[in-house]
């Protein structure tokens, strides 16, 4: 009996530290350095765009959502300075109905404040089942997502930054193309 005891528990010890990761699992990016699922949208606002070779930026968001909409100009900004080795794409969490509302609504109150409304610059889809969103774990928008031409997700987070990371700058972009463009 003491064998058997002895043997089982040998056993649970060796097969629980087989089991065990070699990395952390980071639950707040759980597909980075993964295969990114296919590019799966309800609907294409603007013309598709052709990823072939290229890095492929997602920016998940909505019109309900604020910091997502107060961070357009820097992705767009960041589209023009990178548009030879990366395809950019917002990708509305809403129906195009909800959208469009949702944009004029966005224009009325930045008119009454008197501010700049910023529309995006860039490829455009919708996702109002958050089924691309769901492949990806998000929780909460925005998000963005960087895709390397082989497939493997490079960055995801909060472009703003969060949970004392950094935010997603130009910098940023620049150092994971350097890393991972195809040579």
């Amino acid at each position: 009996m003491k064998k058997l005891l002895l043997f089982l528990s040998a056993l649970f010890t060796i097969t629980s530290s087989f089991s065990q990761e070699k990395e952390e699992f980071d639950w707040d990016k759980p597909m980075l350095g993964k295969k990114a699922p296919a590019l799966q949208v309800k609907e294409w606002l603007t013309e598709k765009p052709d990823t072939t070779g290229k890095f492929i930026i997602l920016d998940f968001w909505s019109t309900g959502c604020g910091p997502c909409v107060k961070f357009t100009p820097h992705m767009n900004e960041f589209a023009k300075i990178f548009k030879k080795e990366a395809v950019f794409i917002a990708i509305a969490l809403q129906s195009k109905a909800s959208l469009e509302k949702g944009v004029k609504q966005i224009e009325k109150i930045k008119k009454e404040r008197n501010e700049k409304y910023t529309p995006i610059e860039f490829h455009q889809a919708t996702d109002p089942k958050c089924e691309l969103f769901g492949r990806y774990g998000g929780e909460s928008i925005p998000m963005v997502i960087i895709i390397d031409p082989e497939g493997i997700v490079r960055w995801q987070g909060n472009p703003h930054g969060e949970r004392g990371e950094g935010a997603l700058t130009e910098k940023v972009i620049k150092e994971i193309i350097a890393k991972y463009k195809k040579k």
